[in-house]
């Protein structure tokens, strides 16, 4: 934080950050181009997602699993929005083989169990935790993506800022080292801040959540007091620190009125005290999920004889935020992993919108439930592309790591997205028989690395200003 006197002797304060060269991203140009029907049979060969789908019967049903072209067919058709009767058309799979998958295996249920085993591969590749952005804890986001949809439901809602003159829905999901761990359709009238707590602790996947952050939709007057319950940090993206900085509030009185960032009140402690016995009440409600977040926020809100409650609540949640805005001033480490965790929301976004525009991306349910179908196959799919890309930069880490690469190309490598599609064909017309998921993982990790090995010199030479024949140039050619 630097701090100037202005021309009227008013004392002025304003942030650092810690700026970062802008990295390649043609990393994955150089691969060959695979079909993405390919990449998910691939995946799913590769790490048993076919699984996670069960069929609706648990007895008399003649067909116990599932065929993996068809489950592969019907995704796809799920993710892109477009149907199974016109997936029959594109493809080289029956209607009625569609139509009888998608009835009895493609439902919300074993989309998350799928989407779970997908996330639990990734989590155990060993550059997952080179991806932290704090030491050894996984900081995650949450943020919320406009569609529009085409039929009229109960969740659809108008929204000209987002969607003109048409409907939609919002896809909230929450991302974690680049893994979209879980998600939830909300409508556009709907607070996302509500339902950040419910996120979190219905995340089915072995990746544990240490920290999340949020732009200023997931800010509300509870989350602090929620997370916390659930030793989660709650650290939000705040737009204008500097107006955060005027709403502070100390825990005593203080004795003096020299310092630039001056506290607006005092924490009433005995207002949460009084209330300490409904304040643990609901607590332990979320905790033991008697009632979602946004229930609790809106009975809290409709009944006057809660006022007490929410002002101890209010007030307990004003002591956590006056410590981030407090941290946020001062750990410039922290306002770096804040802002890198909310790219990562935003370059999956830009995936999820190039699979859901494949084929116009409106959401054609009729039901909520279709609509949330088609968002988690979505998710899946977009799950699938991370998981191969990460599977192609973790084999090309560990032979960085046996070849003994120095710190500074390694650092480098790790910034490397593994959120990546400009190497995958997602139009055309698909042959699902054909597509037998075999894929040369190591072929593509010699041509990323012997690119990656073009990049680290080219940088090194120009660092370094060493000739091609020294012993310095050898060693890092040989990485």
């Amino acid at each position: 934080m630097t701090n100037t006197e202005t021309k009227t002797g008013l004392q002025h304060w304003s942030l650092l950050h810690d700026s970062t060269e802008k990295l390649d991203d043609a990393f994955f140009k150089n691969l060959p181009k695979a079909e993405i029907a390919n990449i998910v049979m691939f995946i799913g060969d590769r790490i048993g997602m076919w699984n996670g789908f069960t069929h609706m019967k648990d007895r008399y049903a003649k067909r116990k699993k599932p065929l993996p072209q068809a489950i592969n067919a019907c995704l796809l058709s799920e993710a892109f929005g477009f149907g199974a009767l016109k997936m029959a058309d594109m493809s080289d799979l029956e209607l009625n083989q569609l139509r009888s998958t998608r009835e009895d295996f493609i439902r919300i249920d074993t989309l998350c169990a799928a989407n779970d085993i997908v996330s639990n591969y990734i989590h155990l590749l060993p550059i997952f935790k080179q991806w932290n952005l704090m030491d050894e804890k996984v900081l995650a986001d949450a943020d919320g993506q406009k569609f529009m949809t085409t039929d009229s439901t109960i969740q659809s809602r108008y929204s000209r800022k987002y969607l003109g003159k048409g409907r939609g829905i919002s896809l909230y999901t929450l991302i974690a080292n680049y893994v979209a761990v879980n998600a939830k359709n909300i409508g556009l009238n709907e607070y996302e801040g509500h339902s950040l707590y419910d996120m979190i602790y219905n995340n089915k996947t072995d990746i544990d959540i240490h920290m999340v952050t949020g732009d200023n939709h997931s800010l509300n007057k509870l989350n602090f007091v929620a997370l916390d319950s659930i030793d989660v940090d709650y650290v939000p993206s705040i737009k204008n620190v500097r107006e955060a900085a005027d709403n502070l509030y100390a825990a005593q009185p203080l004795d003096y009125d020299t310092s630039v960032i001056k506290p607006k009140g005092v924490i009433n402690v005995e207002r949460i005290r009084s209330q300490r016995r409904g304040v643990m009440r609901v607590l332990l409600s979320l905790i033991m999920q008697e009632n979602t977040q946004s229930n609790i926020i809106r009975k809290l809100n409709s009944h006057s004889r809660y006022a007490r409650l929410k002002a101890a609540l209010f007030e307990y949640n004003t002591i956590f935020k006056s410590i981030h805005v407090l941290n946020l001033i001062d750990d410039m480490q922290l306002r770096k992993a804040i802002r890198t965790a909310r790219n990562r929301t935003e370059a999956y976004h830009q995936l999820q919108n190039n699979i859901r525009k494949t084929y116009k991306g409106v959401f054609q349910g009729k039901k909520i439930v279709e609509n949330r179908i088609s968002a988690h196959a979505a998710r899946l799919v977009a799950n699938c592309i991370i998981a191969y890309n990460s599977m192609i930069l973790n084999s090309v880490h560990e032979k960085m790591l046996a070849n003994g690469a120095s710190q500074k190309a390694i650092d480098e490598f790790i910034r490397v997205s593994p959120i990546a599609w400009t190497h995958m064909l997602f139009t055309g017309r698909y042959s699902f028989k054909k597509s037998n998921g075999k894929i040369d993982v190591e072929a593509m990790a010699q041509i990323l690395e012997k690119h990656v090995k073009q990049l680290f010199w080219r940088d090194s030479q120009s660092d370094l200003n060493i000739s091609e024949d020294s012993k310095e140039a050898q060693l890092l050619l040989e990485l």
